[in-house]
Protein backbone atom coordinates (compact mmCIF):
# COMPACT_ATOMS: atom_id res chain seq x y z
CA UNK A 1 0.00 0.00 0.00
CA UNK A 2 3.16 2.23 0.28
CA UNK A 3 2.89 2.54 -3.78
CA UNK A 4 1.47 5.67 -3.80
CA UNK A 5 3.87 6.93 -1.27
CA UNK A 6 5.59 9.31 -3.93
CA UNK A 7 2.56 10.70 -5.38
CA UNK A 8 1.80 11.71 -1.93
CA UNK A 9 5.42 13.85 -1.55
CA UNK A 10 4.82 15.25 -4.96
CA UNK A 11 1.37 16.26 -4.35
CA UNK A 12 3.05 17.80 -0.88
CA UNK A 13 5.72 19.91 -2.86
CA UNK A 14 2.53 21.35 -4.94
CA UNK A 15 1.11 22.63 -1.62
CA UNK A 16 4.57 23.90 -0.51
CA UNK A 17 4.13 28.00 0.11
CA UNK A 18 -0.01 28.06 -0.02
CA UNK A 19 -1.85 29.85 2.64
CA UNK A 20 -4.08 27.24 4.09
CA UNK A 21 -6.75 26.81 6.66
CA UNK A 22 -7.63 23.85 8.46
CA UNK A 23 -10.96 22.35 9.63
CA UNK A 24 -11.36 19.70 12.12
CA UNK A 25 -13.87 17.14 11.38
CA UNK A 26 -17.41 17.65 12.42
CA UNK A 27 -19.72 15.04 11.40
CA UNK A 28 -23.25 17.35 12.39
CA UNK A 29 -21.81 19.91 10.06
CA UNK A 30 -21.87 17.72 7.09
CA UNK A 31 -23.49 19.52 4.12
CA UNK A 32 -26.77 17.76 2.96
CA UNK A 33 -26.42 14.56 0.46
CA UNK A 34 -28.90 14.41 -1.70
CA UNK A 35 -28.76 10.78 -2.04
CA UNK A 36 -29.01 11.45 -5.92
CA UNK A 37 -27.32 12.68 -9.04
CA UNK A 38 -28.63 16.25 -8.93
CA UNK A 39 -29.10 18.36 -12.36
CA UNK A 40 -28.05 22.32 -11.47
CA UNK A 41 -29.13 24.41 -14.49
CA UNK A 42 -27.14 27.19 -15.39
CA UNK A 43 -29.37 30.06 -14.29
CA UNK A 44 -29.26 28.80 -10.89
CA UNK A 45 -25.43 27.96 -10.72
CA UNK A 46 -23.09 31.39 -9.02
CA UNK A 47 -19.60 29.84 -10.88
CA UNK A 48 -18.37 26.99 -11.94
CA UNK A 49 -14.82 25.15 -10.82
CA UNK A 50 -12.67 23.22 -13.23
CA UNK A 51 -9.88 20.68 -12.16
CA UNK A 52 -8.96 17.31 -10.51
CA UNK A 53 -10.80 15.14 -8.22
CA UNK A 54 -9.05 12.20 -6.76
CA UNK A 55 -7.90 9.88 -3.90
CA UNK A 56 -4.38 8.78 -2.85
CA UNK A 57 -4.60 6.05 -0.47
CA UNK A 58 -1.98 5.46 2.33
CA UNK A 59 -1.21 3.62 5.72
CA UNK A 60 0.52 6.93 6.93
CA UNK A 61 -1.18 7.93 9.84
CA UNK A 62 -4.16 10.84 8.96
CA UNK A 63 -5.96 13.81 11.08
CA UNK A 64 -9.63 13.89 9.86
CA UNK A 65 -9.65 17.67 8.59
CA UNK A 66 -10.80 19.27 5.64
CA UNK A 67 -7.99 21.84 4.49
CA UNK A 68 -8.85 25.17 2.23
CA UNK A 69 -5.62 26.22 0.12
CA UNK A 70 -7.38 29.36 -1.16
CA UNK A 71 -10.95 30.89 -1.54
CA UNK A 72 -13.50 29.49 0.57
CA UNK A 73 -16.89 29.14 -1.73
CA UNK A 74 -18.50 32.00 -0.49
CA UNK A 75 -15.34 34.00 -1.41
CA UNK A 76 -15.48 32.57 -4.92
CA UNK A 77 -17.18 35.43 -7.59
CA UNK A 78 -16.38 33.95 -11.00
CA UNK A 79 -15.64 30.35 -12.70
CA UNK A 80 -12.34 29.19 -10.80
CA UNK A 81 -9.65 26.80 -11.42
CA UNK A 82 -9.45 23.91 -8.86
CA UNK A 83 -8.23 20.42 -7.66
CA UNK A 84 -9.99 18.72 -4.72
CA UNK A 85 -7.01 15.46 -3.25
CA UNK A 86 -8.36 12.73 -0.58
CA UNK A 87 -6.16 11.31 1.24
CA UNK A 88 -7.08 8.50 2.85
CA UNK A 89 -5.72 6.20 5.46
CA UNK A 90 -6.38 2.72 5.64
CA UNK A 91 -4.70 -0.63 7.30
CA UNK A 92 -2.16 -1.89 5.04
CA UNK A 93 -3.22 -4.91 3.38
CA UNK A 94 -0.62 -8.18 2.27
CA UNK A 95 -2.83 -9.25 -0.95
CA UNK A 96 -2.65 -7.42 -4.08
CA UNK A 97 -6.27 -8.06 -5.24
CA UNK A 98 -7.17 -6.91 -1.71
CA UNK A 99 -5.49 -3.68 -2.34
CA UNK A 100 -6.84 -3.22 -5.76
CA UNK A 101 -10.12 -3.98 -4.47
CA UNK A 102 -10.21 -1.66 -2.00
CA UNK A 103 -8.65 1.23 -4.02
CA UNK A 104 -11.34 0.66 -6.69
CA UNK A 105 -14.23 0.57 -3.52
CA UNK A 106 -13.01 3.98 -2.21
CA UNK A 107 -12.84 5.35 -6.15
CA UNK A 108 -16.17 4.49 -5.88
CA UNK A 109 -17.72 6.10 -3.22
CA UNK A 110 -17.24 10.16 -4.52
CA UNK A 111 -19.47 8.86 -7.54
CA UNK A 112 -22.26 8.37 -4.36
CA UNK A 113 -21.96 11.80 -3.01
CA UNK A 114 -24.13 14.69 -4.04
CA UNK A 115 -23.93 17.41 -1.99
CA UNK A 116 -26.83 19.33 -2.64
CA UNK A 117 -26.53 22.61 -4.63
CA UNK A 118 -22.72 21.52 -5.59
CA UNK A 119 -23.03 19.34 -8.70
CA UNK A 120 -19.95 17.53 -9.78
CA UNK A 121 -19.22 15.93 -12.62
CA UNK A 122 -15.89 13.60 -13.11
CA UNK A 123 -14.75 11.01 -15.12
CA UNK A 124 -12.68 7.98 -13.63
CA UNK A 125 -9.86 7.63 -16.51
CA UNK A 126 -8.76 11.22 -16.43
CA UNK A 127 -9.83 12.40 -13.14
CA UNK A 128 -11.34 15.48 -14.01
CA UNK A 129 -13.67 16.88 -11.76
CA UNK A 130 -15.83 20.04 -12.84
CA UNK A 131 -18.46 21.54 -10.09
CA UNK A 132 -21.45 23.57 -10.62
CA UNK A 133 -22.12 25.96 -7.79
CA UNK A 134 -25.94 27.07 -6.56
CA UNK A 135 -26.38 30.46 -5.84
CA UNK A 136 -29.07 29.24 -3.19
CA UNK A 137 -26.09 26.77 -1.66
CA UNK A 138 -24.22 29.91 -1.14
CA UNK A 139 -27.02 32.08 0.66
CA UNK A 140 -27.76 28.87 3.05
CA UNK A 141 -24.14 28.87 4.35
CA UNK A 142 -22.80 26.22 1.88
CA UNK A 143 -18.58 25.73 2.58
CA UNK A 144 -15.48 23.65 1.52
CA UNK A 145 -16.00 22.95 5.19
CA UNK A 146 -19.29 21.72 5.47
CA UNK A 147 -18.52 19.54 1.60
CA UNK A 148 -15.30 18.27 3.04
CA UNK A 149 -17.40 17.16 6.31
CA UNK A 150 -20.02 15.11 4.20
CA UNK A 151 -17.11 13.13 1.89
CA UNK A 152 -15.39 12.17 5.17
CA UNK A 153 -18.62 11.08 6.91
CA UNK A 154 -19.15 8.95 3.28
CA UNK A 155 -16.01 7.38 3.11
CA UNK A 156 -15.86 6.33 7.07
CA UNK A 157 -18.88 4.25 6.39
CA UNK A 158 -15.69 2.28 5.12
CA UNK A 159 -14.76 0.18 7.87
CA UNK A 160 -11.42 -0.31 6.57
CA UNK A 161 -10.59 3.82 6.61
CA UNK A 162 -9.30 4.48 9.33
CA UNK A 163 -8.77 8.59 8.93
CA UNK A 164 -9.59 11.20 5.79
CA UNK A 165 -7.98 14.41 4.94
CA UNK A 166 -10.04 16.12 2.11
CA UNK A 167 -8.18 19.05 0.57
CA UNK A 168 -9.51 21.57 -1.66
CA UNK A 169 -7.36 23.65 -3.78
CA UNK A 170 -8.27 27.60 -5.82
CA UNK A 171 -5.33 29.20 -4.88
CA UNK A 172 -4.41 30.37 -8.91
CA UNK A 173 -0.78 30.27 -7.74
CA UNK A 174 -1.20 26.53 -8.03
CA UNK A 175 0.40 24.06 -10.16
CA UNK A 176 -2.60 22.49 -11.60
CA UNK A 177 -0.95 21.01 -14.48
CA UNK A 178 0.74 19.20 -11.68
CA UNK A 179 -1.95 17.94 -9.88
CA UNK A 180 -3.53 16.61 -13.46
CA UNK A 181 0.23 14.89 -13.44
CA UNK A 182 -0.29 13.03 -10.43
CA UNK A 183 -3.90 12.15 -11.27
CA UNK A 184 -2.74 10.59 -14.04
CA UNK A 185 -0.25 8.54 -12.34
CA UNK A 186 -2.13 7.53 -9.63
CA UNK A 187 -5.03 5.59 -11.91
CA UNK A 188 -1.61 4.31 -13.80
CA UNK A 189 -0.44 2.66 -10.02
CA UNK A 190 -3.85 1.35 -9.68
CA UNK A 191 -4.81 -0.49 -12.88
CA UNK A 192 -1.40 -1.81 -12.83
CA UNK A 193 -1.65 -3.47 -9.62
CA UNK A 194 -5.03 -5.53 -11.09
CA UNK A 195 -2.85 -6.40 -14.29
CA UNK A 196 0.17 -7.75 -11.90
CA UNK A 197 -2.76 -10.63 -10.34
CA UNK A 198 -3.05 -11.77 -14.15
CA UNK A 199 0.13 -11.35 -16.45
CA UNK A 200 2.75 -13.60 -16.09
CA UNK A 201 5.11 -12.51 -17.89
CA UNK A 202 8.55 -12.40 -17.14
CA UNK A 203 10.66 -11.15 -19.39
CA UNK A 204 10.66 -7.27 -18.25
CA UNK A 205 11.73 -5.52 -21.67
CA UNK A 206 8.58 -7.01 -23.51
CA UNK A 207 6.19 -6.37 -20.39
CA UNK A 208 3.42 -3.67 -21.20
CA UNK A 209 4.08 -3.04 -16.90
CA UNK A 210 7.73 -1.88 -17.32
CA UNK A 211 7.71 1.53 -17.34
CA UNK A 212 5.16 1.67 -14.16
CA UNK A 213 7.20 -0.81 -12.17
CA UNK A 214 10.58 0.57 -12.98
CA UNK A 215 8.76 3.87 -11.53
CA UNK A 216 7.16 2.68 -8.47
CA UNK A 217 9.25 1.31 -5.62
CA UNK A 218 8.07 -2.49 -4.71
CA UNK A 219 5.55 -3.18 -7.83
CA UNK A 220 8.23 -4.67 -9.68
CA UNK A 221 8.88 -7.42 -6.94
CA UNK A 222 4.64 -7.53 -6.55
CA UNK A 223 4.82 -8.32 -10.36
CA UNK A 224 7.66 -11.41 -9.36
CA UNK A 225 6.01 -12.63 -6.54
CA UNK A 226 2.26 -12.66 -8.47
CA UNK A 227 3.89 -14.32 -11.98
CA UNK A 228 5.85 -16.88 -9.68
CA UNK A 229 2.45 -17.84 -7.98
CA UNK A 230 0.14 -17.41 -10.99
CA UNK A 231 2.63 -20.20 -13.05
CA UNK A 232 2.69 -22.92 -9.62
CA UNK A 233 -1.01 -23.26 -9.98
Amino acid sequence: MDFFTSLTERFIKVCDGLKGKSFPYNESLAWNDLGYNQVLLQRYTKYELDGVGFNLVTTSPLTDETVVFGDDLGDIKSNRKFARVTLIQVDDIAETQDTYDLLKKLDFIKYHISPEGYMMRSTSKTHKEAVRVSKEALKNGMSFEKIGDLFIKKYKENPTVKAVRVIFITDPKTDFSELEAIAVKNHEITEALNQVMNNVMFDCDNCNLKAICDEVEGLKELHFKSAKENNSL
